[in-house]
């Protein structure tokens, strides 16, 4: 056939033409935030853990089963009331993980401590965490054994719980342990006696605030450290309105207000963003707290041990 000349006709087509979509490669993808299935707070796509309560966020919310029916020999319960552990009789594991008082935090170690509850008393002993376990403001080493009493604070990194024992118990204890209670609650009335020292702190002259040291804030690793002086020292991340300037981003520009004024340390959230926490709870906006002498301070993701001088 000669391929010069022109052929007329219709051409048989055996099979039909395919429309085909080409890939679009460069389609735009939106990167959207990622809510913590625990605390619901917003991450960056980016993040592994909750950028507030430590969370694995590749992880799937664990789902509490029911207890049998075994009597409870105790309880360990949030300051603030919100939430409680139930005891039962023999080893309690206490962890971030697969434990039996399960404390999503992330100053708490997956396998932290144990609480054993046996011949009428409970014992704590920690089990090499990282950050450590406090009973009644006293840290206890690693396998140490310290017992609880009614009432005590127990602090598993800086997340604190009160021990609570239980009812049929408390008529021998109740006496032995009242005094406690009265002093936890001495501990609250300060602060609003620290409402009302505040007109006294602007009346004093300029020059006190900066004359004597008061105490310090000191980083867990020890990398930073902070001098507190008399009156307000203003906390946050922008150098030219703060006493105390902090590296850490996850600071707001203005974050706190921390006031020594007769003999006594509070802490005051100013509306930051990432909020302010003392042993492991979250302070109110506006709202000041008596600090004292070994508590833990979080701001940001910062954690400082207050140093009274």
């Amino acid at each position: 056939m000669d391929m010069d000349k022109t052929a007329i006709g219709v051409l048989e087509a055996d099979e039909p033409t395919q429309m085909m979509t080409a890939p679009v490669s460069n389609a735009t993808q939106m990167a959207m935030n990622v809510d913590c299935p625990v605390c619901r707070t917003p991450n960056p796509p980016s993040e592994t853990y909750c950028i507030d309560c430590g969370f694995l966020l590749s992880s799937e919310m664990v789902t509490v089963a029911e207890m049998p029916e075994t009597p409870s020999v105790g309880k360990l319960i949030t300051t603030d009331g919100t939430r409680e552990f139930p005891l039962n009789a023999g080893a309690n594991t206490v962890g971030r993980e697969n434990a039996d008082v399960l404390l999503v935090h992330n100053t708490v170690s997956r396998k932290h401590a144990t609480v054993t509850v046996e011949n009428g008393g409970a014992w704590v002993e920690d089990g090499g965490s990282t950050n450590g376990t406090m009973v009644a403001g006293q840290r206890i080493a690693p396998g140490e054994k310290a017992e609880l009493t009614d009432g005590c604070e127990v602090t598993f990194g800086s997340f604190v719980l009160k021990y609570e024992a239980p009812i049929g118990a408390e008529a021998e204890p109740a006496e032995q342990t009242a005094e406690e209670p009265e002093a936890q609650t001495s501990e609250l009335e300060p602060v609003e006696d620290a409402l009302d020292l505040g007109p006294a702190v602007e009346e004093m002259p300029v020059e006190e605030p900066k004359a004597s040291i008061a105490g310090r804030l000191v980083s867990k690793d020890g990398a930073l450290s902070f001098d507190l002086h008399d009156g307000t020292n203003t906390v946050g991340r922008r150098e030219d309105d703060n006493d105390v300037v902090m590296p850490d981003p996850y600071c707001s520009g203005r974050h706190a207000d921390l006031t020594f004024a007769d003999g006594k340390f509070t802490l005051t959230d100013v509306g930051s963003t990432n909020g302010t926490l003392v042993n492991g709870v979250k302070l109110e906006i506006d709202a000041p707290r008596e600090v004292q002498e070994g508590d833990e301070i979080t701001l940001g993701r910062t954690v400082f041990r207050l140093e009274v001088a």
